[in-house]
């Protein structure tokens, strides 16, 4: 098991059924500084987790480089816990796609499992819900994300759709197409595969 820890929910995206949305004005909007990661981590770590999963929203603000500092500060701390020392021994990231030179950085700093969802595997759908004048609505950027954290060393990956909103059959056939694709160029399939649902979520206009 792993705690959440959401960094940042700064986003360029104007996902339709996301909160996170750019356009989406009635949400405070934070990234969380150095120092607040610090002070969450001791909390989590005194707590006895030792696996996190961070989140990031798609922004400038909370880049590689800014995730790449989060994991170096979440590494470092080392608190007393309720049976000796606690400190994070893995931290999983939840964040946009990335280049292969970015990705290489994380594995560097020691990036557990890189966790990105397509969200939807039909085409149709994909560019319905995510607009194209933004990075997410370049489906095919998103669909290989896997392919370049595994060029880049990325030890573990993690796939997912989003059900609700296309047909649920369909979608696991697209995961597990994804999945056997991985497998066949790199040896290695997804270490996770996630079935998160839609759920109400502040002003959203997806119907």
């Amino acid at each position: 098991t792993f705690a959440p820890l959401y960094c940042s929910n700064l986003c360029v995206n104007n996902c339709l059924y996301c909160a996170f949305r750019r356009n989406n004005k009635v949400i405070r909007r934070r990234r969380l500084s150095l120092e607040e990661v610090r002070r969450e981590t001791e909390i989590l770590a005194g707590m006895g987790h030792k696996r996190l999963i961070t989140s990031y929203g798609e922004h400038p603000l909370s880049d590689a480089n800014y995730i790449a500092d989060t994991l170096r500060t979440i590494y470092s701390v080392k608190v007393k816990a309720r049976k000796g020392w606690g400190e994070i021994s893995r931290v999983n990231v939840n964040a946009a796609p990335m280049t292969i030179e970015e990705l290489e950085m994380l594995k560097e700093i020691g990036i557990g499992t890189f966790q990105v969802f397509q969200e939807t595997y039909h085409h149709e759908t994909y560019y319905r819900v995510h607009p194209s004048n933004t990075i997410k609505g370049n489906y095919h950027w998103r669909l290989y994300c896997m392919h370049r954290a595994l060029e880049a060393g990325v030890d573990d990956v993690g796939i997912g759709v989003l059900l609700g909103l296309y047909d649920w059959r369909f979608e696991v056939m697209g995961l597990l197409m994804h999945s056997r694709d991985l497998e066949e160029q790199f040896g290695v399939s997804p270490h996770t595969i996630s079935f998160p649902r839609l759920r109400p979520a502040a002003n959203t206009p997806f119907v």
